[in-house]
């Protein structure tokens, strides 16, 4: 489950990979009054710009596993908010995990390394650190937080220590269960998991009415993440852009193709993908769908087409990634746009 798998439509590739991050799941039966402890992000990002969620709280009970909206948007088990970054790169830069409130650090481990799991062998290696490098917050009143995943060496809190909201922990990095750079983070409440989005505590079934943990309002639910989207000058590789490599914004002009990526957190079957081009001259060079047969977590796809025999035009290209869910008053879209200047 842990490699990409691939499927060509003409000139049109999606490449999965499952996001694993599995923690310990605690069983709760009651629920917290809402609102009584308030959250900021576990990272120094911005929600919806440099950091996305990547899978929510699990608030089904059974083998099925759906998100506090009765979406697809976890995984069977899973009990905290997966936030991540966009790629390697940027975790190399130095993305600082904070405490979400004040309090007072219990638990820490350190020394866990930045591997990224690869199949199910690897994820044999970290059996019993899957949290990876992390830390364990005590903020009174039975409220605990736990941050998971953080950057090999980089704790900067100590047991005992007290913290105040927003202070840096450590940074996010790619320790423990994980195959991407995040922080997870679970909340507790007299030892049962809260669902941060509804106040709830896990076993609350989905769809029912909550109120958020979090300060910021802008802090909501996502139904999809277009978080990365580029051009490449050939068949664009899903590891190298996930380890950072950056879009291209300058072309030759005898460049062998020009291709459209995009990158995705949260698609469902039957969502559809639309690739669109336009030449220097304001013309459609490329107006290509793609409809996907599958729920992932996390999605890679591309469409693009060859150099003309006479040579690319000079000039700016422009090219759209939209998304699509549903139909009419129900239907999600989101686009994103990139630019590529050929001379």
């Amino acid at each position: 489950m842990f490699a990409p798998s691939i499927k060509r439509v003409v000139f049109l590739l999606a490449a999965t990979g499952i996001l694993l991050s599995l923690e310990s799941r605690l069983h709760a039966t009651d629920q917290p009054p809402a609102g009584s402890f308030l959250l900021d992000l576990p990272a120094q990002c911005r929600f919806g710009e440099t950091c996305w969620v990547a899978n929510y709280v699990d608030a089904d009970s059974g083998p099925e596993a759906k998100d506090f909206r009765c979406g697809p948007r976890t995984y069977n088990g899973h009990d905290g908010v997966d936030l991540a970054i966009k790629d390697l790169h940027v975790m190399a830069q130095g993305v600082p995990v904070v405490a979400v409130a004040p309090g007072t650090i219990r638990r820490l481990r350190d020394g866990v390394a930045d591997v990224g799991l690869s199949n199910e062998a690897s994820a044999e290696t970290v059996a019993g650190r899957e949290c990876g490098n992390g830390v364990v917050i005590d903020h009174g009143n039975g409220w605990e937080t736990q941050y998971c995943h953080m950057k090999h060496n980089s704790l900067q809190v100590k047991a005992g220590q007290r913290v105040e909201r927003g202070s840096r922990l450590g940074l996010i990095g790619l320790s423990g269960k994980t195959e991407f750079p995040h922080v997870h983070l679970t909340v507790r409440h007299d030892g049962h998991v809260i669902d941060p989005f509804t106040g709830g505590t896990q076993d609350v079934a989905c769809g029912t009415p909550g109120r958020a943990l979090w300060r910021d309002p802008a802090v909501g639910y996502e139904e999809v993440a277009l978080y990365n989207v580029g051009f490449a000058a050939s068949e664009p590789f899903v590891d190298a852009i996930r380890q950072g490599q950056p879009s291209e914004v300058a072309m030759p002009l005898d460049a062998p193709a020009l291709v459209l990526w995009v990158d995705l957190f949260g698609v469902q079957e039957q969502d559809v993908l639309e690739f669109r081009i336009t030449g220097p001259d304001g013309q459609l060079v490329l107006d290509r769908g793609l409809q996907l047969d599958r729920t992932q977590a996390r999605h890679f796809a591309y469409a693009g087409l060859r150099r003309p025999r006479t040579g690319w035009a000079a000039g700016l290209y422009n090219g759209d990634v939209t998304f699509r869910r549903g139909q009419g008053a129900t239907e999600v879209r989101r686009t994103r746009h990139v630019t590529v200047q050929f001379s």
